[in-house]
């Protein structure tokens, strides 16, 4: 009978005697399991080849690649779920030993909360992406679509493009290329505040774009940014006092702009005298489309008028003289398919005004192109023009059960007051000299011939 070593068995006594190397086996299996160590430098410089566990991380290895460097890896199962996470953090020394060690931490405090770091390196790249140009990408979109309001109804051209113009001119140079969860309440305070030192009323509009803006980013409209804190919400406080603008031109002002004009570039004049001949707005003359134009009538379509209504304007003899083009544009960019841009016109003001200033013998207070239209309706009475005419050459739309009931156009009644002030712009251009050089009406109503060099 054999006998049986205490603390063993006697099958295992048997195993042992029938297989001589059953300890040596043993042994390195168990040298296997304890393959971990911590690492040291002179550890890693000496492997050539496989790879190293870290044994104070648990989760962190070291392997040699084909090319012979030595890369940081990471594998480990998420805290009560099947799937492994392996992660590679990059090159040795490049990455030292204890920056290998943070990183393997860190990802182990999130595994052990049963957090995927592989969900959590996603979000932290798009939200690295999220700058401020790129939800503003998403927050036109949504305008254009209608989505960036409760009231869900597609914005008109107009509306886009003020929106563009005020992003691009006022907030895209400062913040487009921060990430947008970074901008704080003073980010945005800072920016009005610099631009109400220059121009109040631009301030007062930067300011409630960029309410309406960071509003739609923090709200369920606007999730594919996801912005928590809206920075905006307070920046209807800080408003800048307005003046309500009553710059109208007096008869001889007008005078003098219509001198101004015609050193100026023949489109710049067409324009410019279509602003005073037709009361429209700047965008409206100036982003006019030869196709609008038939008999006669210059018709302004819904979606490029401020109230969304069309409006038909009889054009007297000068002013469709003024409006004919060889282009799809009656005022096409010299380079570009499209209208000129608002600047170029705006920077054609300024020169009409020095040169008005200079036959003036004086300053001339600051005009627009918006003045145009109520130096236009500030004459009507003058002209002996009724108040309902008066308005409706503006688009000004009827209120109330008038709105609904009364339907007459007054086209008869705006064509006499075009026809009437387009007479008395002509007297004025007569005898300040310049009627030829602007191509005006001569006494019997037809155009002058244009001048050319």
């Amino acid at each position: 009978m054999d006998r049986v070593r205490p603390g063993g068995s006697g099958r295992a006594s048997a195993d042992r005697d029938l297989c001589p190397d059953f300890s040596t086996s043993r042994r390195l299996r168990k040298a296997g399991r304890s393959k971990k160590k911590e690492l040291t430098p002179a550890l890693i410089d000496d492997l050539r080849a496989g790879k190293l566990d870290d044994s104070k991380t648990g989760a962190l290895s070291i392997e040699v690649l084909p090319s012979g460097k030595k890369r940081w890896l990471y594998r480990r199962r998420i805290a009560g779920r099947s799937e492994v996470v392996k992660l590679s953090l990059g090159l040795y020394p490049a990455y030292s030993i204890g920056d290998a060690r943070a990183w393997a931490n860190g990802l182990n405090l999130q595994i052990d909360a049963g957090i995927d770091p592989r969900e959590t390196a996603r979000q932290e790249v798009r939200l690295a992406a999220m700058t401020v140009d790129r939800a503003h990408e998403l927050y036109m979109e949504a305008v254009r679509e209608g989505r960036s309001s409760r009231a869900k109804r597609p914005n008109k051209p107009r509306t886009v493009a003020d929106k563009q113009d005020i992003y691009r001119r006022d907030i895209a140079p400062k913040l487009g290329r921060k990430i947008i969860y970074d901008i704080t309440e003073t980010d945005l305070i800072k920016l009005v505040e610099a631009k109400g030192k220059k121009a109040r009323v631009r301030a007062n509009r930067l300011a409630a774009e960029l309410k309406v803006f960071f509003g739609w980013t923090a709200s369920l409209r606007g999730l594919d940014v996801g912005l928590e804190v809206d920075p905006s919400r307070r920046l209807g406080d800080l408003r800048f006092p307005e003046t309500p603008r009553s710059r109208r031109l007096a008869l001889q002002e007008i005078a003098w702009f219509l001198e101004a004009l015609v050193e100026e570039e023949r489109d710049y004049q067409r324009g410019m005298l279509l602003w005073l001949l037709t009361a429209a707005r700047l965008a409206e003359v100036c982003e006019a489309r030869s196709e609008e134009l038939c008999e006669g009538v210059w018709t302004i379509p819904a979606c490029r008028t401020k109230n969304s209504v069309e409006h038909r304007i009889a054009l007297g003899p000068w002013g469709w003289s003024l409006m004919q083009s060889d282009s799809a544009w009656v005022f096409p960019a010299p380079k570009l398919d499209g209208p000129r841009s608002r600047n170029c016109w705006y920077r054609a003001r300024n020169r009409v005004r020095e040169r008005m200033e200079r036959a003036a013998g004086r300053p001339i207070e600051r005009f627009t192109p918006h003045d145009f239209r109520r130096t236009c309706r500030s004459n009507t009475k003058r002209l002996k023009i009724d108040f309902e005419t008066a308005e409706a050459m503006l688009n000004h739309v009827k209120k109330g059960l008038e709105r609904t009931y009364d339907t007459y156009e007054l086209e008869d009644e705006k064509r006499a007051w075009f026809l009437a002030w387009e007479t008395e712009i002509a007297g004025i251009a007569r005898e300040s000299g310049v009627a030829e050089e602007l191509a005006a009406p001569l006494v019997d109503g037809q155009p002058c011939p244009v001048r050319t060099e």
